[in-house]
This record gives structure tokens, C-alpha cells and sequence, in this order.
């Protein structure tokens, strides 16, 4: 790789760039975050299951539904159980993620980026705004993408309990 010139002060000095894939962004801490599973053995709390969305409720008397943070085809299979099989129809659906953490989707499942101190505990990350989150979230897809490249095409990742598993990394996405 080059260098680039930068100009500090009066004087110009050579000082390495990263390559943008390689930067750190914003927020240098993602780099450091544990690949968390979303899912675990019984997550499920409640009744009638949605395959891939778990604990999916609606609040009584009004069309809002809640879920914990599902598969992609969970969210496939909770829109076919709000809408039946014809969705969309002519209404909107608006879902709105809760979440703080970043989240990708590594082969259809939930993966999210957790503080290293705080895997299977709830995580307070302060003021988690939208565009932070999304800028957070680029920068896990890269470091995931990275991590599986360094390992032969597999992730490390953690489940809540703290143990350790290697999938084979076939997809990853954002949503």
C-alpha cells in the first residue's frame, strides 16, 4: 500500500493512509465488539410460535405486533401471519427496530455486535441514535466480512451463555 501526503500545521509529513475498507470509521470500539447469536435454545416465552420470530405478540385491541429480533424468513413469516399470504396490501407496514446494537444477518441469522463485558446481560450503549446505528452497522457487516476472511470463510461468534461456535459464513447482510 502508499502513503498519502497530509499537511499538519505548515509543514507536510508522510503518514500511511488506511484503504477505506480497512478504516476503523467512527467508531473504533465496533472493531472490538463480540459477534453475538441472537437466537437461543428457549427464547420462546410465549404461545403459538412464529418460525424465525421469537416471542412474536401483538398488543391487544390495536394492530401492533412485538418480536425479538427475528430470522430473515421470521420476518417473512410474521408479515404472512399479520397479512395473511397477500402482502403488502394496500396499507403500509412500518417495523421499527428497537435495537442498539448493531445487527447483520450471517446466512439468514441474527448476529449483533455486543460490548465484550457484556455478552448475555443487558447492554445500555448510551445515546444510540439512528444514523449512529446505521453507521455502526456498516462498519459490523465489514468487520464480520473481515473476520470470516481471516478464518478460511468462518465466523467466531458467541451465544448468550458466553460459549463459543464457528459457522461457515455463506451470506451476510444488513438489512
Amino acid at each position: 500500500m502508499g502513503s498519502q501526503q497530509q499537511a499538519s500545521g505548515s509543514s507536510s509529513t508522510q503518514q500511511p493512509v488506511n484503504p477505506p475498507s480497512l478504516s476503523m470509521g467512527e467508531n473504533p470500539e465496533i472493531w472490538k465488539a463480540a459477534a453475538m447469536a441472537d437466537h437461543f435454545e428457549k427464547i420462546q416465552k410465549l404461545p403459538d410460535p412464529v418460525p424465525g420470530c421469537p416471542n412474536f405478540r401483538r398488543v391487544p385491541g390495536y394492530k401492533v405486533y412485538c418480536c425479538g429480533q427475528p430470522t430473515i424468513a421470521g420476518f417473512e413469516a410474521a408479515l404472512t401471519k399479520v397479512t395473511g399470504t397477500a402482502y403488502p396490501k394496500d396499507g403500509k407496514i412500518i417495523w421499527f427496530n428497537l435495537r442498539q446494537e448493531p445487527n447483520v444477518y450471517v446466512n439468514g441469522e441474527p448476529i449483533c455486535a455486543r460490548p465484550p463485558n457484556k455478552i448475555g446481560e443487558y447492554a445500555e450503549l448510551g445515546n444510540v441514535t439512528r444514523d449512529s446505528a446505521k453507521a455502526d452497522e456498516e462498519e459490523f457487516i465489514k468487520v464480520i466480512e473481515g473476520r470470516a476472511k481471516e478464518n478460511a470463510g468462518k465466523l467466531k461468534f458467541v451465544d448468550i451463555n458466553k460459549a463459543e461456535k464457528e459457522i461457515e459464513v455463506k451470506e451476510v447482510v444488513t438489512l
